[in-house]
């Protein structure tokens, strides 16, 4: 077994000015994340953040909740930031 040779593992940017070079630029392709903190942390403004920053028509995101809250009072809370787009 060679173990000269390094995968090389693409970071997808979360979106957030500075987060990406504390988490060593940005999340990893492929990887599956669990964001985690008290009500209110702003994790579901970072989970949409990151899934606006990185979508598109040939790279489609997925979101996945347990809603605490009504699908229209967050999508509706959402669409105050600039990252959020309708299309």
């Amino acid at each position: 077994m060679n173990t000269d040779k390094k995968v090389t593992i693409n970071k997808l940017p979360t979106g957030v000015p500075g987060l990406d070079e504390i988490v060593g630029g940005g999340l990893p392709e492929y990887s599956f994340n669990i964001i985690a903190g008290a009500p209110g942390s702003g994790k579901t403004t970072l989970a949409h953040q990151f899934v606006f920053a990185n979508a598109t028509p040939e790279r489609p995101a997925l979101y996945f909740t347990v809603l605490g809250e009504s699908a229209i009072k967050m999508l509706r809370y959402q669409q105050q930031y600039t990252f959020f787009d309708p299309a």
